[in-house]
C-alpha cells in the first residue's frame, strides 16, 4: 500500500483520482479539455497527499512523509505533464485552424 500496509483501506481514496480524470476524459472533446482533466487529476493527487498527512498516516510503520509526498508527487507532475502536453495540442490544432 501507498498510504499504510498492504491491503490498508486507506489507499481506496486513490480511486477517487482515477474517477477525477477519467469522468475528464468522458467530459473532454478537445485537447483543451484533456489539458483541464488532467490538471484536475494533478490537484486531486496532491489532494490525496495533504488528506494522508493531515490524517496522520505518515506516522504508521508503512510510510513516511517522504514516501507519501514523494509517491503522490511523482504522479502530480506525471498528470501536470500530461496535462501541459494536451495544451500545447490545443494550440498547435488551433493555430492549424481554417475560420
Amino acid at each position: 500500500g501507498v498510504l499504510g500496509a498492504d491491503g490498508d483501506s486507506s489507499d481506496r481514496i486513490f480511486t477517487g483520482v482515477l474517477a477525477v480524470g477519467f469522468i475528464g476524459a468522458l467530459i473532454a472533446r478537445q485537447p483543451r479539455g484533456m489539458a483541464y482533466a488532467m490538471f484536475a487529476t494533478a490537484l486531486a493527487q496532491a489532494l490525496v497527499a495533504v488528506l494522508a498527512l493531515n490524517a496522520g498516516m505518515h506516522l504508521s510503520p508503512a510510510s513516511s512523509v517522504a514516501e507519501i509526498v514523494g509517491v503522490n508527487g511523482v504522479f502530480v507532475v506525471l498528470f501536470g505533464a500530461s496535462g501541459c502536453l494536451f495544451w500545447l495540442a490545443g494550440r498547435r490544432s488551433h493555430a492549424g485552424a481554417k475560420p
